[in-house]
């Protein structure tokens, strides 16, 4: 494995991922959040399905009912489960906090792969369990007493990255097709339809026309969001689960954070409080590659 390769498509994933949720922020202010994300993932399946056919017309995976099925599971933690918290919980958060809450994903990751698969856990790991814990009470400790964060925010978010953790595992244990833009595709696909389900049970539909705040800024944005912000990390993201395991492909978790406090700030006038401050760097302390 090319060690360069893998450390710009990881560096390009945390980029794309971290400022995805500046994207996230603006749309969910004129588009109910279950619903916008429904489309997105659908859409982001069409494409990575169609792109998955240009380069390899002789696929037949597709066709194959068991993939269907373990796309089913997947799609159901990792997009409804994973990404569906993330739209409820981030119209609560800051784009800055949410992403840093997200970086929890590669810390559930080591704890369920040594829970399940009794995987081994090395002393610098537990040192960055530990550090990272520590920087999560610490962002989130004033909303415990009624105060600071959204408690409803941080439990969504804080879910949505364990069903993550719990999604990419899953979705590296060969479950899935060979073919990676096809994987991605069909579980972005399948994940998009099934949150049309609990988008329709809150009554989203019936809040759209109350939804009338379309205008360029939010285009520019969504169009961000699907391309940029969810094809090509998607592509990625399955590509490193193909060459390697779930916490190297989780590793963005750690970068993305940086990019989402600093754009928030700069794009969206997101204030840096000194709890941030302290906490970013216990949570980011500890990542490598094998």
């Amino acid at each position: 494995m090319n060690q360069l390769k893998l450390w710009i498509v990881i560096i390009t994933l945390s980029v794309t991922i971290g400022s995805s949720f500046i994207a996230i922020k603006i749309v969910l202010d004129s588009i109910p959040p279950l619903f916008a994300f429904s489309i997105r993932f659908m859409i982001t399946g069409g494409i990575l399905i169609f792109v998955s056919y240009i380069f390899d017309k002789k696929n037949q995976e597709i066709k194959e009912i068991k993939f269907w099925r373990n796309t089913l599971v997947i799609g159901a933690i990792l997009i409804v489960g994973g990404h569906g918290l993330i739209a409820w919980g981030t119209q609560y958060l800051s784009a800055g906090i949410a992403s840093l809450l997200n970086s929890m994903i590669p810390i559930w990751v080591v704890l369920f792969m040594f829970l399940i698969f009794r995987s081994k856990i090395t002393n610098p790991a537990k040192m960055g369990l530990a550090l990272g814990f520590g920087g999560m009470i610490i962002l989130v400790g004033p909303s415990i007493g009624g105060q600071g964060l959204s408690l409803i925010g941080v439990a969504s978010l804080l879910t949505s990255s364990m069903l993550w953790a719990l999604g990419s595992i899953y979705s590296g244990r060969s479950f899935l097709p060979q073919n990676f833009l096809l994987s991605a595709g069909m579980v972005t696909l399948v994940g998009g339809a099934l949150l049309i389900i609990p988008s329709v049970i809150i009554g989203e539909f019936d809040k759209l026309s109350s939804y009338s705040n379309i205008n360029l800024d939010l285009l520019i944005s969504y169009i961000f969001l699907i391309f940029i912000g969810t094809v090509v990390p998607f592509a990625e993201f399955y590509w490193l689960l193909k060459v390697s395991t779930p916490p190297v492909a989780n590793t963005f978790a750690y970068i993305a954070p940086i990019v989402a406090v600093f754009l928030g700030w700069a794009i969206l006038d997101e204030s840096v409080t000194y709890l941030t401050i302290i906490a970013t760097p216990l949570l980011l302390f500890y990542w490598e590659l094998p």
